[in-house]
């Protein structure tokens, strides 16, 4: 029979023959020991009498499975030259959320989600304070966008809840017409709703849309 003992705080092992200290009782100083020094990481235990068996160590598992860190691709939005993981939608609005509660520019555009329990993260609200020197200054505007399952592959749906007179809304029901903005109408990946936001901010000031006369303020479609 064997006795084995294990000193963790000096990982070493110690043990002792039963027949060993049988013929040495009595005899003053310490028994016939042997010992193994070994690493934290991968202790190593044996059994031996009068003689050590050979010693068989454990394979370290940090080179049976290398850090993933080191070996796993990172996530991009994209960017330029070579090939980029297309990052799943729910990560891309998730992303655009944060940038959104953040806060974006000057403050005269914004946006948040509609419904917080919704897990599609579909409908949202912007809003866009009017440009100066304009007839849009110092108006909010009010407007929904809806980013369906294959956003953003595809561009939302956007629509002018407050009314406003622009050659790129319609005037009945507030859709802004792919056709007659450039934005929606030539959709990249890349393209964000902050960038959409800020484009029809831009729209308002143009020389074509600066002048006209708009609605009422405060009304909606």
């Amino acid at each position: 029979m064997f006795d084995l003992r294990f000193d963790s705080t000096r990982s070493k092992c110690d043990l002792d023959s039963d027949n060993t200290r049988k013929s040495r009782a009595g005899v003053e100083g310490p028994t016939s020991t042997e010992h193994c020094w070994t690493s934290l990481e991968s202790p190593t235990f044996f059994l031996f009498s009068h003689r050590p068996c050979p010693i068989r160590r454990r394979r370290s598992f940090r080179a049976n499975h290398p850090s993933p860190e080191k070996n796993s691709p990172s996530m991009t939005l994209g960017g330029s030259g070579g090939s980029s993981v297309v990052v799943p939608r729910n990560f891309r609005l998730l992303e655009e959320l944060e940038r959104g509660e953040k806060g974006i520019g000057d403050g005269t555009v914004s946006y948040g989600m509609d419904d917080g329990d919704d897990i599609y993260m579909r409908s949202w609200t912007g809003t866009i304070i009017g440009p100066h020197n304009t007839v849009h200054e110092g108006r909010i505007y009010q407007l929904k966008l809806f980013c369906d399952k294959d956003y953003p592959e595809k561009p939302p749906s956007v629509r002018f809840h407050s009314r406003v007179n622009m050659t790129c809304v319609n005037p009945d029901t507030g859709v802004v017409d792919p056709r007659k903005f450039a934005v929606l109408g030539n959709w990249q990946r890349d393209y964000t709703m902050e960038y959409i936001l800020t484009q029809l901010k831009k729209e308002m000031a143009t020389s074509h849309n600066r002048k006209l006369v708009q609605p009422p303020e405060g009304t909606c479609f």
